[in-house]
């Protein structure tokens, strides 16, 4: 897989963020619209006038930090590795993934991330764990009581992002297949990159990307990420 195909697939990505992006800033626009009327109103002005400030320049500063997240991170670029930590990192794409990741009514479960460093590329990292969790919602979004988990670990020196799902039952025999471009057994409409894509970068940093089968039925899906 080259470059090019990787960027193509971050763009299309991106571009289903969109409807999240969309609904954060909406969030804190409803905000800033409301106290700016608020603050219009006649009486008590000292007071108001202060509180509502506050609340718009609060809301402003986050809609001005999740559009520089989104841009961060949806912009193609050459990979080159970076110091970075994954307790800022999740919660930053988890910021605009995370409608996309649960609608259908999937539930969404992050444990803690614990403190602590990794040196690889940023963005790209962020890109396979995005398309591991995307992966796990469609396979359990038509599914009552569909359920996404997200765990990130230390393993010794390495970072293990560890994704589940609680899907149908996987034939164990097809999980090589899992990693192949353009595979997918969720039928019309899926192009089968997202592992695909996610298994190519964790080969550029030296990492993997572990798939096992879960009792009951679904998949795990291990980001493993060497530490350096």
């Amino acid at each position: 897989m080259d470059r090019n195909r990787v960027e193509a697939y971050r763009l299309a990505l991106f571009g289903r963020l969109v409807m999240g992006v969309a609904h954060e800033i909406d969030n804190h626009l409803s905000v800033v619209l409301g106290f700016a009327e608020l603050i219009q109103l006649p009486g008590g002005k000292e007071g108001k006038v202060a509180d509502g400030a506050s609340k718009i320049l609060a809301a402003g500063d986050r809609i001005s930090a999740l559009v520089k997240q989104y841009a961060r991170y949806v912009r193609p670029h050459e990979p080159a590795p970076e110091l970075f930590s994954p307790a800022e990192m999740v919660p930053e794409i988890l910021l605009f993934a995370r409608y996309d990741v649960t609608r259908g009514g999937v539930a969404f479960d992050l444990g803690e991330v614990p403190p602590g460093a990794v040196s690889a590329d940023r963005r790209d990292v962020a890109l396979a764990l995005m398309a591991i969790l995307f992966n796990a919602s469609e396979a359990v979004m038509a599914r009552e009581g569909g359920k996404v988990s997200l765990r990130v670990e230390r393993r010794g020196a390495d970072w293990c992002f560890r994704v589940e799902d609680n899907g149908a039952p996987v034939d164990p025999s097809l999980l090589p297949r899992f990693l192949e471009e353009g595979f997918t057994t969720k039928g019309e409409g899926h192009q089968g990159l997202g592992l695909a894509v996610a298994a190519h970068l964790c080969a550029g940093w030296g990492g993997r990307l572990d798939l096992s089968p879960l009792p009951g039925g679904g998949l795990s899906a291990a980001l493993v990420v060497p530490g350096r």
